[in-house]
């Protein structure tokens, strides 16, 4: 049996699927963040190493891996297993092809992080993506900050009131407002997720307060959508790209979050009309599942996504839906 793995390593998760020559779902493994920059050694070791037993490929030979993670992932599955070649590499070449788009594109990243990517022909830019260290304007870290940063300021009655306020707090084990300080020092004492992840893990409360119709999660969210169009019209006109390139997002901030994806989509289309925005069915971490499947057959039809979404339901993509909040 030929092996196939696929990694999509981000801030908050590194999420891997196994798969074999027929496209057959052989394991599936999610785990915490490895990134340097969002995680503690330690905790991005114990994650490693609960993917590699999870997806059991210790002592297997893999064909190819492919997708995006860092090289110490790749060092350690290296160490257990044979690998004879890689795949598509990188968040662009991933999320187009997740998105059936296997030529030139533009892909809005909204994860943890958040960066714009184009390819046309052989060149690939990208605008964004500095980190949660300086700036990462629309991502799920920047809003969770900013819902913070809005909860704390209507607590202390210098801002307008909203209920994130009280949504915060109990979605970090607090009960309400009255203990919000509390709750959100209790962001830098957990040991398997770190800040970072933490307040980016705060997209979801967000959404559910706008879906209450409360006003500043709608601006919160509003004003993420309008940032990463911006970036997405500057990677444009900075590089003069044509404006009917296809464009297509990622990440799991998209998900159940109208609202980030029409402010994203209008304020595009206000400055280029010609722009078509497309929503993936499959999320990135089976792009190269895809790309592989095209190349086989040169095409990728909608009956080769449903297969591999009923091979691996966990990664099926609708921004309509989203999961954190469902389960609630």
């Amino acid at each position: 049996m030929k092996y196939y793995l696929c990694l999509d390593s981000g801030g908050t998760k590194l999420a891997a699927v196994l798969y074999d020559e027929d496209f057959r779902r052989r394991g599936v493994s999610v785990v915490g963040s490895v990134r340097p920059n969002t995680t503690g050694a330690e905790l991005a070791e114990k994650n490693i190493a609960r993917l590699i037993e999870e997806l059991g490929i210790s002592g297997k030979t893999l064909e190819e891996y492919a997708g995006t993670c860092e090289d110490s992932v790749i060092n350690a599955i290296k160490s257990v297993c044979t690998v004879k070649g890689r795949g598509i590499f990188g968040e662009l070449d991933m999320g187009l092809s997740a998105a059936g788009i296997f030529g030139d594109g533009m892909l809005a990243l909204c994860g943890t992080g958040a960066t714009v990517f184009a390819r046309t022909g052989d060149k690939k830019i990208a605008a964004g993506g500095y980190g949660a260290a300086v700036s990462d304007e629309g991502s799920g870290y920047y809003i969770g900050r900013s819902a913070l940063i809005a909860a704390i300021r209507d607590t202390e009655g210098r801002g307008e009131h909203t209920t994130l306020s009280d949504l915060i707090a109990e979605e970090l084990g607090f009960d309400g407002r009255e203990r919000l300080r509390e709750a959100i020092f209790s962001i830098y004492g957990k040991k398997d997720v770190s800040p970072v992840a933490s307040v980016a893990r705060l997209v979801p409360t967000v959404i559910k307060a706008a879906e209450q119709n409360d006003a500043v999660a709608v601006s919160i969210l509003e004003e993420a959508g309008e940032l990463l169009g911006r970036q997405l019209i500057y990677l444009i006109s900075a590089n003069d790209l044509p404006t009917d390139l296809p464009v297509t997002v990622s990440g799991s901030v998209w998900r159940g979050n109208p609202v980030l994806f029409d402010k994203f989509r209008r304020t595009c289309r206000e400055k280029y009309d010609k722009i078509s925005v497309t929503v993936p069915r499959l999320e990135p971490v089976l792009g190269a599942a895809a790309y592989n499947i095209h190349k086989i057959k040169n095409e990728l039809t909608d009956s080769d996504i449903t297969r591999l979404i009923n091979e691996f339901p966990e990664f099926e993509y609708d921004i309509k839906e989203n999961k954190a909040l469902s389960r609630r």
